[in-house]
């Protein structure tokens, strides 16, 4: 990668030291001329402590800000300079995608092959905004494959409003997990994306993985947000049997009671 940007990258890196020693140079310069014309040590001390603050902020801070520097320039000294880059160069990718959408993509894809996931989740929202939503699909399959389960947990964080996204990905997770709270969660963002078949598949498989022991809060919240979409949906029938694997809890009944009562109103209403 380092290769393949130096021709930008160093540009970047000899900007920021131009700029530093420039700084430097200023306050430098300030504590002499000081010197030259009072000749007093309490006058040259006055001089160097806001100098000195000068230099420090220069060195340390100012110079790696984008505000200071144009923030396209304050990524790639920090690309090129720091070993964690695949974070700042999703940081550049996104800083020209409005103006480049193109090339920002092939900064985030050439990111994402050396294994940064920082750039998978920048990727997902560009090709969502570009409503390219084939292409978001097979993003999402890939990373869903391929992806670490830590890695996969972290994306679904990122997207955990927004269903359609986060289901594929947290479908990932279940693939690889024994805890029924991945397949409950798994099941939720499912069905709040209308595919109701696919959650119940993932609630069967939370069941047994619960291997009759009762489940967590955790557990059960993710059996009501099942509930409820499915129940929006008037699948009552589906929404019953989830809600009878929360056992006891009294959310879980209060729910069942309300489903119960609109699949007979419903019944009701077609007969």
């Amino acid at each position: 990668m380092r290769s393949f940007w130096g021709a930008r990258l160093w540009p970047a890196v000899l900007l920021v030291w131009v700029v530093r020693l420039a700084v430097v140079a200023f306050a430098v310069a300030g504590v002499w001329i000081t010197w030259l014309s009072t000749s007093s040590w309490v006058d040259v001390i006055g001089a160097a402590v806001p100098a000195a603050g000068l230099v420090w902020a220069a060195l340390v801070v100012a110079a790696d800000s984008p505000g200071w520097l144009p923030a396209g320039v304050a990524w790639r000294y920090e690309i090129a300079t720091d070993e964690g880059r695949e974070y700042h160069h999703a940081g550049l990718a996104n800083h020209i995608a409005r103006r480049d959408p193109g090339r920002a993509e092939r900064m985030l894809r050439l990111g994402i092959a050396g294994g940064g996931v920082p750039q998978c989740v920048d990727l997902m929202r560009l090709l969502r905004r570009q409503d390219r939503a084939g292409d978001l699909n097979a993003l999402l399959a890939d990373l869903a494959a391929t992806g670490t389960p830590q890695q996969l947990w972290w994306a679904v964080h990122r997207f955990r409003d927004e269903p359609a996204i986060a289901a594929p990905l947290q479908g990932g997770v279940a693939a690889h997990s024994d805890d029924e709270l991945d397949h409950e969660v798994h099941a939720a963002l499912l069905a709040d994306t209308g595919a109701f078949d696919e959650a119940m598949a993932a609630h069967a498989n939370a069941v047994r993985k619960r291997a009759g022991h009762d489940p967590g809060k955790p557990s059960v919240e993710a059996l009501l947000r099942t509930a409820r979409a499915l129940s929006r949906a008037k699948r009552y029938a589906d929404a019953e049997r989830v809600l009878h694997a929360g056992g006891n809890d009294r959310e879980v009944r209060d729910l069942l009671a309300v489903v119960v009562r609109q699949r007979g109103t419903s019944a009701s209403v077609n007969s």
